[in-house]
């Protein structure tokens, strides 16, 4: 299950544009792209949600927009390790 999982993700930088990370959501089955640093370490996580809220309400500056502009920071995980009631 965790290789099926790892397949599927998708990366991007924090300096990539906000473009770049609604091309990668639109050809995609997913909601959301994992923002990485340079060494792999997550840093955040952008949707689908975000990058429509950025282009809706900064119009023809969304397009000068990064990723780690809008991206979401504090991201709650777990690990396929973690027990439910642990994680409850």
């Amino acid at each position: 299950m965790e290789s099926t999982a790892r397949s599927r993700l998708v990366t991007i930088g924090a300096s990539a544009s906000l473009r770049d990370a609604a091309i990668l959501l639109s050809n995609t089955q997913i909601g959301l792209v994992v923002v990485c640093c340079c060494d792999g370490a997550m840093l955040g996580v952008v949707t689908k949600t975000d990058v429509i809220r950025q282009f809706s309400q900064d119009g023809g500056g969304a397009g000068t927009a990064t990723v780690g502009d809008v991206m979401t920071r504090d991201v709650v995980f777990c690990r396929s390790t973690d027990c439910l009631p642990d994680l409850l």
